[in-house]
C-alpha cells in the first residue's frame, strides 16, 4: 500500500501491477465458490487481514488519482467488499473515506514535493 502511495510515475505504475496482481489471485484462488467471506459464511481473521483491500483501495484511488479496481473485472472480490463492509461492526468503525484522502493527499503532496528536492 505504501509503495503506491509514496511513488509517481514507473515505480507507481510498478505498484499499480503489484496491486492488480494481488486482486487477481484473490479472484481466481480465494474467493472461489458462493463463499461470502474467505471462510465460508462468517467473518474471520483472513476477512480482517485483507480489510485493507475493501476500505483502504478506494481511499488510495482517491488519493492517487488513479482507478485500479474495476469490480467487472474482480466480481468475486467486489462481493466479498460489498459483504465485508456490509458487517454492523465493520460498517459502523471504518474511519471516514473523505477526511483520510483529505489527510493523506496533503501528506502525499508534501512527502513528493520534499522527494524531489
Amino acid at each position: 500500500m505504501s509503495k503506491l502511495y509514496q511513488a509517481d510515475g514507473e515505480e507507481q505504475q510498478a505498484a499499480v501491477r503489484e496491486w492488480l496482481e494481488m486482486l487477481e489471485v484473490m479472484e481466481e484462488h480465494a474467493l472461489i465458490g458462493v463463499k461470502k467471506f474467505f471462510g465460508g459464511d462468517e467473518i474471520n481473521m483472513v476477512d480482517i487481514a485483507f480489510s485493507f483491500v475493501a476500505h483502504w483501495l478506494g481511499v488510495l484511488e482517491d488519493v492517487v488519482g488513479l482507478e485500479i479496481f474495476e469490480p467487472h473485472k474482480f466480481p468475486r472480490v467486489s462481493s466479498w467488499i460489498q459483504n465485508f463492509k456490509s458487517i454492523p461492526v465493520i460498517k459502523d468503525n471504518l474511519p471516514d473515506a473523505d477526511k483520510m484522502s483529505t489527510f493523506l493527499k496533503l501528506g502525499r503532496e508534501m512527502m513528493l514535493t520534499s522527494k524531489s528536492n
